[in-house]
């Protein structure tokens, strides 16, 4: 819901702005491929240099989200 609202405010920011679109669609675009590139890149260091304890602390969150989620639906 709100990746829509915020897509609706630049849409109409852009419009006011008498902004060309398919520079502005390029660059975005181009933006984002470069950010989730780095993600991806950064993601697979830190994933070979610390896979155990990435696990070991995903795992724990998890049981804490899930245990937080039992405790609020049996109690509140």
């Amino acid at each position: 819901m709100a990746t829509s609202i915020d897509a609706l405010a630049v849409g109409v920011t852009f419009a006011f702005l008498n902004v060309n679109i398919l520079t502005a669609a390029a660059f975005i675009g181009i933006t984002t491929f470069c950010f989730s590139a780095a993600g991806v890149k950064v993601g697979h260091v830190f994933g070979l240099r610390y896979k155990t304890q990435a696990v070991l602390i995903g795992g724990v969150c998890l049981v804490l989200m899930g245990v937080k989620i039992l405790i609020e639906h049996l109690f509140f």
